[in-house]
């Protein structure tokens, strides 16, 4: 992971909450491991939004978890996300990339306690391990593919 990636995923305190929406598969995916980000990062973020958090931290790598601390205050952190941000409202996109080895699943979606603000909730693997999980408000500036909209979406 690049150090710009792994900043983010380490920096990231703000959470975005509940109840995932349908969205219609994207075009494009390219690789395998892309298509299978995409399915998986869907599946374990339609967990995330419903507080079933077990199979994601499963998921998570011996450092993921390390950053949350424990299943409990990783839990409190997405229980207090429900609270402040509310469900998902829209998604404005989906995308995958693959960066020195991890594959990353990014969703863009609005809330209905923000809406105006756009938040890109990253998954990124290596193999089938979680070893990039964070939130982060997009910029619509910048080209870097998790935290800026200046990409191809899929």
């Amino acid at each position: 992971m690049t150090a710009l990636l792994r900043s983010v995923a380490l920096s990231l305190t703000l959470l975005v909450p509940a109840a995932a929406q349908g969205t219609p598969p994207p075009t494009g995916t390219s690789t395998a491991a892309e298509r299978t980000a995409l399915t998986r990062g869907r599946a374990l973020l339609t967990e995330f939004y419903a507080v079933r958090l077990d199979g994601l931290w499963n998921a998570f790598s011996t450092d993921v978890q390390g950053q949350w601390g424990s299943l409990a205050a990783f839990r409190a952190y997405r229980q207090a996300g429900v609270i402040t941000y509310g469900a998902e409202r829209q998604v404005v996109g989906e995308r995958t990339f693959t960066n020195q080895g991890e594959t990353f699943y990014v969703r863009s979606a609005t809330f209905e306690k923000a809406p105006q603000a756009v938040w890109a909730l990253v998954v990124g693997f290596t193999g089938t391990r979680v070893t990039t999980f964070g939130i982060v408000l997009e910029d619509e500036t910048s080209d870097d593919p998790v935290a800026g909209r200046g990409y191809d979406p899929l």
